[in-house]
């Protein structure tokens, strides 16, 4: 690896930088924070988002420790900033894409821990979008897009650069690209 190579590594600022600079500038309270990690280039509830199926507290296959595959609701899975900041060793977190959002101020997540087994109504002026569960890591839920994305970061062989910019132009067709063109064109 050549100086120049070391000098550019060292000033690009990991995903963790950013994401930590995007929360001083978007101001609030860590635990309105939320990250996804993710191999696809969406997030929402859209059909090219993939979703997972989670069952609801109501749902007798419910279980705090029990991720729940093809039961129960479609649902978005993130992490609570505060345990990505002090674990990085989070399920998924080698994904390339990286997903930054705060609840909404009208969203409300029920906390869930071990036994419990009903949902409970929002306070008066929010709206339940999903749960939070307290197992190991703890684990949001959203139902609903009770969010708004903060942040999109895209780690691309290590160069942790936002979303778009890693990229950069198409490269040009080289040579062989060409003659292979050419001969399929019949010229």
């Amino acid at each position: 690896m050549k100086v120049a190579e070391i000098v550019v590594e060292a000033k690009v600022p990991s995903v963790r930088d950013q994401i930590i600079a995007d929360v001083k500038k978007h101001g609030g309270d860590v635990n309105e924070y939320f990250v996804r990690f993710t191999s696809m280039d969406k997030l929402g509830f859209s059909a090219g988002q993939t979703f997972g199926q989670t069952p609801d507290v109501d749902d007798p296959k419910f279980d705090v420790d029990y991720i729940g595959t093809g039961t129960g609701r479609r649902a978005l899975w993130f992490y609570p900033l505060s345990t990505y900041l002090k674990d990085k060793q989070v399920y998924a977190s080698e994904q390339p894409y990286v997903w930054l959002v705060k609840l909404k101020p009208d969203a409300w997540l029920q906390t869930v821990k071990r036994g419990d087994n009903q949902v409970i109504p929002a306070p008066q002026g929010k709206q339940r979008v999903g749960i939070l569960r307290k197992s190991s890591p703890p684990a949001a839920i959203f139902f609903k897009p009770g969010y708004d994305v903060v942040g999109k970061y895209y780690d691309y062989a290590g160069q942790h650069q936002r979303h778009g910019q890693v990229k950069g132009a198409p490269k040009k067709p080289g040579i062989v690209s060409k003659l292979l063109g050419m001969l399929s064109k019949g010229k």
